[in-house]
């Protein structure tokens, strides 16, 4: 439970950075700031709805989230990674129908493959905006850059993850005690993702325009 408080003040913290500093922060992350509405939106539902509801937020969150990430790195990425991220979002949804075609009631359980595809779609597309950082110029400053900072959450949190949705129902039938140690990691995760995110709120400030 506290952890979970945290969790939630932390998002809260985000977006009230993210609107007091709206003016200040490039495009990405204002799209960041409308997954993270949307996040806490799903999270308090969470807590608060009946059990059997809880695996549909949870796929239907994560289907979600995959669109604003996609919308995020699209307006980071050069247009020539453009093709990478609509394959990766044609792959997700592909993916997704095949899970559901297969299993009917799969929204209803929590079998959380769709993550895992997540987590590999949107590592690649971290792992693109790394490639391209290596490139640029060396005065490119990081501390005028939310999106490093974002990335750096990015890279910790979505291969955690996705050891942990994959491994999600299999740990729940075989050794549920093992799983019950093991979830407040993926707390953890959250709350390493959304500090870096905060701290890229925190920094990020728009280019000057050159004076003439």
């Amino acid at each position: 439970m506290l952890l979970w408080i945290i969790y939630i003040l932390l998002i809260i913290s985000n977006l009230t950075v993210a609107i007091v500093r709206w003016r200040q922060l490039r495009t990405p992350l204002k799209i960041l700031f409308g997954l993270l509405a949307w996040v806490l939106i799903v999270e308090l539902l969470r807590r608060y709805c009946d059990e059997k509801w809880k695996p549909l937020l949870t796929h239907l969150n994560i289907s979600t989230e995959i669109l604003f990430q996609f919308s995020y790195f699209r307006m980071l990425l050069h247009k020539r990674k453009y093709p990478v991220l609509l394959g990766g979002i044609i792959f997700f949804y592909t993916a997704l129908f095949l899970a559901w075609y297969t299993e009917h009631d799969f929204f209803m359980h929590s079998y959380f493959l769709d993550g895992v595809f997540m987590d590999l779609c949107i590592t690649l597309w971290t792992g693109l905006f790394f490639y391209e950082l290596i490139q640029k110029p060396l005065q490119y400053n990081i501390n005028r850059d939310g999106n490093f900072w974002v990335n750096c959450g990015n890279i910790l949190y979505y291969p955690g993850t996705l050891l942990l949705f994959g491994l999600n129902s299999y740990m729940k039938n075989v050794s549920p005690d093992l799983w019950d140690r093991l979830r407040p990691l993926n707390y953890g995760l959250n709350l390493t993702i959304y500090a870096l995110y905060l701290l890229a709120f925190l920094m990020d400030r728009k280019r000057k325009p050159k004076m003439l």
